[in-house]
Order: C-alpha cells, then sequence, then structure tokens
C-alpha cells in the first residue's frame, strides 16, 4: 500500500495548548489511514492521527452512497431545489429563513483548531473521492467543511425542533401564498406564490400535527436499555443501542467503526454527511438516544401594527424594525424564484397565523451549535465523570441519553438543552412577542435535568417515554421540574414490554441479552383482547340500531369474525411471521386508530377487525394470511419507498409497530397489492458488553451500501428477518483476523 496523500487540506492541531497549522500534504506517510472492511462490508478506519480518520470516514461514506451524501448536503444548504425541483421549494424557504449556512459556516469559522482540524480533514475526504472519481460529481463541485454542520442543523432543528415548538404546515402555506402582510406584488414571500404549484410534494419536514404516528406514538419510537453488573452473569455492564428511523432519505443510517492511535476511537452509527458517529461505544463506555420532548423551541406572535411601517413590531413599550432580505434559488428544469426572508429579536418569521400575524421562531442552540464539538469531546472520554463533563455542555440540544461503562456505572439523562422561561405563561401555544416576559433566560444546568445513576433495580430503559418510568422506582415526579422541561410523554406500549423483559433477566449471558432485545409480544394485547371478547359477548343483546352492518345478524362476515375472537383470546400474543392472529390484531388497531368515524361507535375494535377480515378476503382471497406473508423488507435499486413490487426480492418480518408494544419496531405500510412494506423502524440495532473488554454486534437494516449493485445492499436484509446479529469486530485484532480487504483511501 502507498500512502494516502491529501492533496487539499490544511490541518489545525494543537501543540502544547497552541494551534499550529500543518500541511498534510507534506506529510504523507505518518498520516495515512487504512480501510478494513469485513464480510458485510462495515469499515473500520485505522489512522494514526484523528484527522486521518475524519478524512477516510468521509471517504468510505461517500463509497457507501455519494449521491446521498450529496443529496443530504444540497437540502441542509437550501439548494434542494437545484436537485430536486419546485417541490423543495418549501424545504429551501426553510433552511434560508433559519440562516443555516450562515450560521454553519460562522460556527466553522469560531471553532478550536482541533474541531477545525476535524472538519477540514472530513471535506477533504470527500473533496479527494470526488477528484478520484468524476464521475460521480453531481451539482455538488466541492464540500465545505461547514457542510456538515449544516446538515445537523437541518435534520434536527429545521426538521424536527420546529415541529416540536408547534409549528404547522398551513403557517408556512401562509407565508408563502400571502406574503406580507397579506399579499401585494412588492412584498410576496414567493414570486410568483400563484403559480409555483404544490411546494410541499417533495418536503421532509415535519408539522406538529402530522408528529403522531398511525398508533398515536410520538414519533414512531426508539428504544435503549442499560444493564448493571447486579443483573449480569459476569458482573458486567450491557447497552442496547436501538433507533428508530426511516429507512429512507435523510435518516439513513450507515455504520462505521473509526480507530485514531491519538484517541478518536468509536464504533457505531452515523449518517451520510455527518462529520463523527453519535451512538455506540469506544473501548471504556457507550451511549445510545432516543428522542425526548422538552420545550427546546417556542413560536412568537409578533405584533406588526403600523401600516405606514410594515416592517416595524412592538416590544414593551418601544417600537422595533425587523431584518428583511431576499435570496435568489435555482430550481431545477424551471425558473430560478426569489424569495424573501424576515426576523425579528427573537429569530427567523416561518409563517402567519390564523390572523395573519408572523410568527417567529426560537430555537434552542440553533446559533451557538457545537454538536459534533461534545460528541468528540464524548467519543474521547474515558470514565463517568470526563463523559458527565463532555454531556454537560449541553450542546446538543435534546435526546434520552442512555449510559453504560467497564467500571460498572449505568445512567440515564433526560438531556436537553431547556430555557429558563416564566411559568406563568402556556408555552405549549405561541406566546406573545411584544411581551419582554417572554424572552427566554440561561439554559438550565446539566444538575437541574432528570437523570438516574446506578439504580438498585439494576436495569434503565427509555422507549421514548417519562424519565418517570425509567426503572422501576425513580425518586422524582413531573411536579420536581418547570413545567416546561419536560414533554407530554409518558407509559407507553414499548416501556411495558420493555420492564416485563428487563425484570426478567437475571444472571443474564451476553447471548441472552442479544435474544433478548427482539422480544415481539404485544404489550397492548393485554388490554385490547378483553376489550374484543367484552364486545363480541356482548353483540347478541343489543339494540339492532347499534350494530354495524358488517356485524349485522345473517352477515357473512358475523361468524368470521366469532371464529377470529376465540383464536385471540387463546393466543399467546407474539407477533411471528408464521402468526395469523399477528394479523388479526396489528391491522384492526392500526384501522380503529385510523377511521374516526368507526372509534365513535359502540363495537368499534370489532367493527374494524370486521372490516379487516373483509379486505384480507378481497385481496388474499382468504382472511388467514400470516404476518410474514403480508409484512415485508424490500430494498427498491431506486431506494424510493414509491417503487416497491411484489416483483422485487424481499423477506418477511415478524416486527411490529411500537404503539402494539413490540420492542422489534417495524412499521410497513400497504402497497397496492394487499402487502405492507417496511418503511421505518428497527433501523440499527447494536448490543454490547463493557468487561475487561468490549464486545458488541449490530445489525443495520438492508446493508452497508447504497449502491444496488453491491453486494451488501440488501445483505444483512436475512439477518433482520431472523432476528439474528452479525459481529461488531473492535479491537485491530480481530478487524485484521476478519477482514476480507483492505486499503488506503486515495491510492490505487
Amino acid at each position: 500500500m502507498r500512502a494516502i496523500t491529501f492533496r487539499s487540506v490544511v490541518v489545525a492541531i494543537v501543540i502544547g495548548g497552541i494551534g499550529t497549522a500543518v500541511d498534510l500534504r507534506a506529510q504523507e506517510a505518518p498520516d495515512r489511514a487504512t480501510v478494513y472492511r469485513d464480510g458485510y462490508g462495515v469499515p473500520h478506519v485505522f489512522g494514526p492521527t484523528d484527522a486521518s480518520v475524519a478524512f477516510g470516514a468521509a471517504w468510505v461514506q461517500a463509497e457507501e452512497d455519494w449521491p446521498a451524501v450529496e443529496r443530504n448536503f444540497l437540502r441542509a444548504s437550501g439548494r434542494g431545489a437545484e436537485l430536486l425541483g419546485e417541490e423543495a421549494l418549501s424545504d429551501d424557504y426553510i433552511a434560508r429563513a433559519l440562516e443555516i449556512p450562515r450560521l454553519s459556516r460562522e460556527e466553522y469559522e469560531r471553532s478550536d483548531p482541533r474541531m477545525r482540524g476535524l472538519l477540514d480533514a472530513y471535506a477533504a475526504g470527500f473533496n479527494e473521492y470526488l477528484d478520484e472519481h468524476p464521475e460521480a460529481r453531481g451539482l455538488l463541485e466541492r464540500v465545505e467543511p461547514w457542510h456538515t454542520l449544516a446538515l445537523i442543523r437541518f435534520k434536527y432543528h429545521q426538521l424536527e425542533f420546529l415541529a416540536y415548538g408547534g409549528f404547522e404546515e398551513e403557517y408556512l402555506e401562509r407565508l408563502l401564498e400571502d406574503g406580507w402582510p397579506r399579499g401585494g406584488a412588492s412584498g410576496t414571500a414567493v414570486a410568483p406564490a400563484s403559480s409555483t404549484g404544490d411546494l410541499h410534494a417533495g418536503s421532509i419536514m415535519r408539522y406538529a400535527s402530522t408528529l403522531r404516528g398511525p398508533l398515536g406514538d410520538i414519533p414512531l419510537g426508539s428504544n435503549e436499555w442499560a444493564l448493571g453488573p447486579s443483573r449480569t452473569a459476569d458482573g458486567t455492564t450491557m447497552l442496547l443501542v436501538n433507533p428508530h428511523q426511516s429507512f429512507f432519505g435523510v435518516e439513513r443510517y450507515v455504520e462505521i467503526h473509526m480507530h485514531s492511535d491519538e484517541g478518536l476511537v468509536f464504533s457505531g452509527l452515523s449518517r451520510f454527511g455527518f462529520l463523527l458517529p453519535y451512538m455506540g461505544n469506544n473501548p471504556q463506555l457507550g451511549w445510545t438516544y432516543t428522542d425526548n420532548y422538552a420545550d427546546i423551541s417556542d413560536l412568537y406572535v409578533e405584533r406588526f401594527d403600523d401600516p405606514a411601517a410594515p416592517l416595524a413590531y412592538s416590544y414593551g413599550d418601544e417600537s422595533r424594525t425587523a431584518e428583511t432580505w431576499t435570496e435568489s434559488v435555482e430550481v431545477a428544469d424551471g425558473e430560478a424564484r426569489t424569495l424573501r426572508f424576515w426576523k425579528t429579536h427573537h429569530g427567523p418569521v416561518v409563517g402567519l397565523d390564523e390572523e395573519g400575524r408572523p410568527l417567529a421562531a426560537k430555537i434552542a442552540r440553533l446559533e451557538d451549535g457545537g454538536w459534533f464539538a461534545q460528541l468528540d469531546a464524548m467519543i474521547r472520554a474515558r470514565s463517568l465523570e470526563e463523559f458527565q463533563g463532555a454531556v454537560g455542555r449541553l450542546s446538543i440540544a435534546y435526546m434520552n441519553l442512555m449510559y453504560a461503562d467497564a467500571d460498572g456505572n449505568i445512567w440515564y439523562l433526560y438531556g436537553s438543552a431547556v430555557p429558563r422561561r416564566d411559568p406563568s405563561f402556556d408555552w405549549g401555544d405561541p406566546v406573545d412577542g411584544s411581551d419582554p416576559r417572554t424572552e427566554w433566560g440561561d439554559y438550565h444546568r446539566l444538575a437541574d435535568l432528570p437523570q438516574v445513576l446506578n439504580p438498585r433495580s439494576g436495569f434503565l430503559l427509555n422507549t421514548n417515554s417519562a424519565p418517570f418510568v425509567a426503572t422501576d422506582s425513580v425518586g422524582f415526579t413531573r411536579a420536581d421540574f418547570p413545567p416546561y422541561m419536560i414533554g407530554t410523554e409518558d407509559d407507553n406500549p414499548r416501556a411495558v414490554s420493555s420492564r416485563r423483559v428487563l425484570e426478567e433477566l437475571n444472571d443474564v449471558t451476553f447471548d441472552a441479552f442479544a435474544h433478548a432485545v427482539w422480544d415481539t409480544r404485544l404489550s397492548l394485547a393485554d388490554s385490547l383482547i378483553p376489550v374484543l371478547v367484552e364486545q363480541w359477548e356482548a353483540l347478541d343483546a343489543a339494540e339492532a340500531s347499534d350494530v354495524p352492518e358488517v356485524l349485522a345478524v345473517g352477515a357473512s362476515g358475523r361468524d368470521a369474525v366469532g371464529a377470529a375472537i376465540e383464536r385471540l383470546r387463546v393466543w399467546d400474543r407474539r407477533a411471528t411471521i408464521e402468526s395469523v392472529e399477528t394479523t388479526w390484531f396489528v391491522i384492526p388497531v392500526e384501522r380503529w386508530f385510523m377511521d374516526r368515524d368507526i372509534q365513535s361507535r359502540p363495537f368499534a375494535h370489532l367493527e374494524a377487525l370486521a372490516r379487516v377480515l373483509e379486505d384480507l378476503e378481497r385481496d388474499w382471497g382468504r382472511m388467514e394470511v400470516a404476518w410474514g406473508e403480508l409484512n415485508r423488507l424490500q430494498r427498491p435499486s431506486s431506494q424510493d419507498p414509491d417503487d416497491f413490487s411484489p416483483d422485487l426480492p424481499s423477506v418477511p418480518v415478524a416486527g411490529a409497530p411500537s404503539g402494539v408494544g413490540s420492542i422489534f419496531v417495524f412499521h410497513s405500510e400497504f402497497g397496492s397489492t394487499g402487502i405492507r412494506y417496511g418503511q421505518h423502524g428497527n433501523s440499527f440495532m447494536k448490543v454490547i458488553e463493557f468487561g475487561p473488554t468490549v464486545r458488541g454486534r449490530s445489525l443495520l437494516v438492508f446493508g452497508q451500501s447504497g449502491d444496488p449493485e453491491s453486494p451488501h445492499f440488501f445483505d444483512q436484509a436475512q439477518l433482520y428477518s431472523d432476528r439474528e446479529f452479525k459481529p461488531a469486530w473492535f479491537t485491530r485484532e480481530e478487524v485484521e483476523a476478519n477482514a476480507v480487504e483492505s486499503y488506503v483511501p486515495g491510492e490505487p
């Protein structure tokens, strides 16, 4: 192998506390990184310096799926319409209104020498790849070091935090269609707004009203568990990493292992375009995340009351002036659009309320940044004290954090960058921007947040559930915290299932732990099947007017419903590929949840079951359809869910929606043929044991590569179907022993 050549990067290295710029073009041999790929194509990037593995990480992400990286960077920069057309304009509008490109450039410029060095090396890895593979180059001619900082803001502040603050699609539509104020050719937000078509067709934004999933979870879920030494056979600690994200688009994960001789050592998951992985483990400790819902974003109703001064808004006893500017956005296969933006001292104007009043958004850490700097410190920590010091920055603005280490510690944190506020206001709705009492104070400290360290129970869990159910008993209640600190989350069916499993794990081996995390017992069935039985038993005595037509005496499906009820009554309530009862339980629950008319009738759950049995008979020619026949995992070569087809390969999946209580979460949706294809759920899983040496097993939905011609495009799907893990090699010895290829990025 020849040494890697860094042709276009100068990295700042800290020596003795002094930042020194080092031209890596003159440091070929000492700064090379080697990539080892195992039998599943997972890249293990080993290098002598942190900058060298950052360079290598970018290179392998580009190898896996450069189009995904490019798409993510373009969308994060407010340039999605250049690639996707005007249907992405609304997302571009918000990205630019939030000033994501400017804030990200400024964060890069003020970063310390170490972080700038990593950002430079990461960008150089992509650019070197594009130089070596000019055929891959698309719209993005060059990756800039700030692009990855923009992607963090886009993924979290734009796509999630706005929605958590109550942002609705109708607010944005009014702004785009009516302009400022309430229309007018000289002040429209998008010109010409009336002829742009459906600006939201290609949007990936979330909105407050669309956060609920098909069974009520907000969002569709993630799982995290930790076991302390009192629960394990060898006195080790164990951790489950199990985020539930979309299998497609910006949320897609990639597995990576980075190992620098300087200390940047971590194995886990990342996203296409993220500088650092953010769930997994180093040699001593590890952590994982699930979403939580502290109030970290607010909408302000701004009072623009002077017709003669349309940019003047009220604030206390004074008047202030909003800033306004325009930007031109290129549109694929169309004309460039001119967008107009406004902002007040609270933040950017992102919409108009029902009365046409501007709404400004204030979002925690949007301007500060620091997400990757905190991750870097977490990755380099080697003790609980060092780790908590890193987490205490609270630059990562939200998420439940679950931690375990080789010293026997387990820790749960309801992590959020929560600003102090006047508790007399209802912060769940837009607040009056003209009232100075609605201003944020400083952020709460780490010590103020709900957390549990080393509980007597020996286990911790979170399933997007409240911090009060993190273990069998906690020493605090909701009343112990400000009303804006903890969201509306409470217990949920996955938490019920998780407690059942964890309470039964005693003297557990790593093998047994790895098996338990695939559990598919549906805890919602414990409460809902008795309701179905009760409704069935009450049917004969009911008034004819209360009985839905599909269940009336003499109706063709009535006997079939009775037979289904008898089987559900004795069912073990576990979702399996072979189980017909799973089909009969899960789909009617979804039907009931989505159909408000059915919900309003006396025999709602029974009617939902009857309707589903009718559908199965129509679509399949029979009512007895096993769950695995219709619940499938498929990856179209286009990586577009619109291209699901029964003619393409697929595998059966036992997992079920989070709302019914399956720990193995798999959200599928019906296509046009009566088959359901998975789009969301267990997207990455890793189990880790921290003992004298760390060991792990992992699984990535589909496979490592985004190239349909790669053997690693769909090679983990059968493991997913079989509910089995692959090894997650960690030490250099085991990585080299199990590598099927090795190479230096950039060398022929």
